[in-house]
């Protein structure tokens, strides 16, 4: 059985822990046999998944398109999924969604939650994608805040999340591995890139709301990058931020992509939108810097507000009842 997952080009290291988890969990259990999968942590489930002639499905979540097409079928078992509104797409009945398989980490013995007075400090952890378009680190460094990078070694990002006071987090999993770590966390949002649908997916099933606090962005660059996400199809944040409205929205984009039309205008959308604006913009970034100043400093104000929030943390006994499941369908798949 060979594990499958998303794996970003630069690194991201809540998919990156899919690399090294599964085998802590169950040693000696898997290798690169593609005929029979799993399908583990993060939003996979969708029409790129790879043939198999078996797949296990354990705590995988939906949030951008279709599922193959083969889904659900006879050579299919599907274990749990990530969360209430994973199902609901999927047409699975409540039981089986349980919560994301990050919150496996609570129990691997080297990440171990620490007290509250062993943590100290506050980070921040923004969406992968977010690295390289805004000036993130400078205004953590302003805002007094530790800036980590999701592109660095998983493990090294997970120690850093475990010895943390609070976690600032753009990138859901940097909520989720906090929440597995007993480490108080605070939704940001520093595009409409971040994916409303997926986060409700997994706050649902730790009974917590899912009140982001908007960065937006750090640079000019950013912005304009922001604002052209809608013209290719990865808006994905819905400032109603419920359940409804996110299903409805998440169907509408799917349907929208899954017009015939849609990848022959995507492709010139997305290079009008992502590269032509966006080198421009880079381009006068590097005839006035300080253009960018504003955006810094605003940033800045926000996230200072934001790490003196108190922060999200679910109850010790919806965690450990989730874990509890995992760990059920964890040894259905041993079997």
């Amino acid at each position: 059985m060979k594990v499958f997952y998303y794996k970003s080009k630069n690194g991201n290291f809540g998919d990156d822990i899919n690399g090294w988890l599964w085998d802590r969990l169950l040693p000696n259990f898997f290798d690169n046999d593609e005929n029979t999968r799993l399908s583990g942590i993060g939003t996979i489930i969708d029409s790129y998944m790879p043939h198999a002639r078996k797949w296990y499905v354990l705590s995988s979540g939906v949030g951008y398109g279709f599922p193959p097409s083969h889904f659900g079928k006879d050579n299919w078992n599907i274990l749990c999924v990530r969360g209430p509104l994973s199902a609901n797409i999927l047409n699975l009945p409540p039981e089986k969604f349980i919560t994301d398989g990050a919150a496996f980490l609570n129990k691997i013995p080297e990440f171990s939650p620490l007290s509250e007075k062993e943590r100290k400090g506050i980070i921040f952890i923004p969406h992968h994608y977010a690295v390289h378009a805004g000036e993130w680190e400078e205004v953590c460094k302003l805002a007094g805040v530790e800036f980590v990078n999701p592109e660095s070694d998983s493990k090294y990002v997970l120690d850093k999340i475990r010895n943390a006071k609070l976690v600032l987090a753009d990138a859901m999993h940097a909520a989720i591995i906090a929440d597995a770590f007993r480490v108080p966390w605070v939704p940001m949002v520093t595009s409409p890139q971040i994916n409303t649908f997926k986060w409700l997916d997994w706050t649902s099933t730790i009974e917590q709301r899912y009140t982001p606090i908007v960065l937006g962005s750090s640079s000019l660059k950013e912005m304009v990058r922001s604002k052209g996400l809608f013209l290719y199809g990865e808006k994905y944040y819905n400032n109603n931020c419920d359940v409804e409205s996110s299903i409805k929205q998440f169907k509408i984009q799917r349907k929208i992509k899954s017009h015939t039309l849609w990848p022959l205008y995507r492709k010139p959308a997305s290079f009008l939108a992502n590269r032509v604006a966006i080198n421009a913009a880079s381009l006068v970034e590097k005839i006035d810097r300080s253009l960018n100043q504003k955006f810094i400093d605003e940033s800045v104000k926000i996230m200072i507000s934001a790490s003196q929030q108190h922060g999200f943390l679910s109850d010790d006994k919806i965690f450990e009842s989730n874990l509890g499941r995992l760990y059920d369908c964890l040894y259905l798949l041993k079997k």
